[in-house]
């Protein structure tokens, strides 16, 4: 049926022909995209081809019948009287059949020898060859796989087990992008297992005198900006081991520990991943609410301080008391929404008289919660029940604990752990816990202009440099005294 688009609509050009035809023959699969011009039976296929045919059956169709069989080799005899025809169905002794296409095209290259040095078939490994570059100022001989398309198979597949967070933390390797993140992961000790690249120049950076097992793949600039989650890729990516990370690297630092909890904004957990390494905290903590540090948001945020500080992630809420809070320690919770309820300054280590307002609910849960562990590697861990108890959090929740500016503390603590929340979700009532535990309170930033809160990363800056001035204020007092 045709039809004709006209201003006034679909007109009827000519009668309607209506042909069904049975569907015999052998089906195509979508992805092929076969458009045919007709479809024939079998029947009629023989019927329309008057030319012998050389084609007897095949795994659909039906074998010719003896009357076919017989004019088809008759045919052939008149036209080739030296050419011997076998019967149907059975095979001359001196030739040999395969049902492997591709070993009946290397026979057929065997035979041709013009076509055998123009078409390579198979190779038997991955063109590599020996150059000469210069990395960190020397120059460096190493091993770079040049062959396009088996490096961009490497990439593919190796590309898929670190883009989503659970491939991640299934396998223990990362992807790096750019120079400088490559570049710190190396500089820090960090195993780098490949690395693609477009340009031999953006291997001038790299350590690789001291990484002499990477492999190295050379790659079009378009494969890696496929896989790339930037708008312009730098041309360089990076997979890294990182299930086995070694601190003997990181410079001293300050008794501070820091929780991460709900934190689940890439941006705002880069930010605190830089600004933990730069004040030199003994450790980075993040429970299993927060957003995946090694995201790739999170690693340009934290701009390469993932290898400069320790990293311990995804940490329950039951094995955090005990295990990563010493007695020790005095626990800060930065909650933005509090307000100022005293004026003088208050000693950070001075244990509040909250703790004895729940002796009963202690002394009730105390002996079935807390139990101890011991791992594969014959260290014991300590778990405690009570902070996954929802019903009981809810009272820690709703507790009182004393609120002071950051600018109104006194450090008497031996230590601190400081507890983050996140923007949107807050503190944790596990972390309210954790504070009445340890005999903590509640630190907040003034702020004016009607401003509800600062960014995450932000507060934490102002938060941890505070207390790194009370440190080193501290320590300059005690050496000035054992002057004296």
């Amino acid at each position: 049926m045709a039809f004709s688009c006209t201003p006034r609509g679909f007109s009827c050009l000519s009668k309607i022909h209506v042909l069904f035809i049975r569907p015999e023959t052998r089906g195509y699969t979508r992805s092929l995209h076969r458009n045919p011009i007709k479809i024939l039976t079998s029947e009629e296929a023989k019927k329309s081809s008057r030319k012998p045919s050389l084609v007897y059956h095949d795994s659909i169709s039906d074998p010719p019948d003896k009357k076919e069989q017989q004019r088809t080799q008759k045919n052939i005899r008149v036209k080739h009287t030296s050419l011997k025809i076998p019967k149907y169905g059975q095979v001359d002794d001196s030739t040999v059949t395969t049902k492997n296409p591709q070993s009946a095209f290397r026979s057929f290259l065997s035979s041709n020898p013009k076509k055998k040095d123009i078409i390579n078939t198979t190779a038997k490994g991955p063109k590599s060859g020996r150059m000469t570059i210069l990395a960190c100022g020397e120059k460096l001989e190493v091993d770079i796989v040049t062959e396009k398309l088996i490096a961009e198979r490497t990439l593919s597949s190796i590309i898929q087990n670190v883009k989503s967070t659970k491939a991640r933390q299934a396998s223990g390797k990362i992807l790096l992008e750019g120079e400088r993140l490559i570049s710190d992961a190396m500089h820090a000790g960090v195993h780098a297992e490949a690395i693609f690249f477009s340009n031999l120049k953006l291997l001038t950076t790299l350590p690789l005198k001291s990484h002499t097992s990477t492999k190295l793949y050379q790659v079009n600039q378009d494969k890696i900006q496929l896989w790339s989650d930037l708008i312009t890729s730098p041309g360089i990516m990076g997979v890294f081991d990182v299930s086995n990370l070694q601190d003997s690297n990181f410079y001293e630092h300050i008794p501070l520990t820091i929780i991460c909890d709900n934190v689940r904004d890439p941006g705002n957990m880069g930010s605190i991943i830089r600004c933990a390494a730069a004040v030199g905290c003994k450790n980075l903590i993040t429970t299993r609410d927060c957003v995946d540090v090694w995201d790739s948001k999170v690693l340009r945020a934290a701009s390469g301080a993932h290898f400069r500080t320790k990293l311990t992630l995804n940490v329950d809420w039951d094995l955090i008391a005990g295990n990563f809070v010493t007695q020790d320690d005095t626990v800060l919770l930065a909650d933005p929404c509090v307000q100022e309820t005293s004026t003088t300054s208050h000693p950070v280590g001075g244990k509040n008289t909250l703790g004895s307002q729940l002796s009963w609910l202690e002394r009730e849960n105390s002996s079935k919660a807390k139990t101890v562990e011991i791992l594969a590697n014959g260290n014991a861990q300590l778990r405690d029940s009570s902070y996954l108890d929802e019903k009981n959090l809810r009272i820690y929740r709703n507790l009182p604990l004393p609120n002071f500016a950051y600018d109104k503390l006194n450090l008497d603590a031996a230590s601190i752990t400081l507890v983050i929340g996140g923007e949107t979700h807050g503190l944790s009532s596990a972390a309210h816990k954790l504070a009445h535990d340890y005999g903590g309170l509640k630190v907040f930033i003034p702020l004016t202009n009607e401003v509800n809160s600062l960014n995450a990363g932000v507060a934490m800056g102002i938060l941890v440099y505070e207390l790194r001035r009370l440190f080193l204020q501290k320590k300059k007092h005690t050496s000035e005294t054992q002057k004296k």
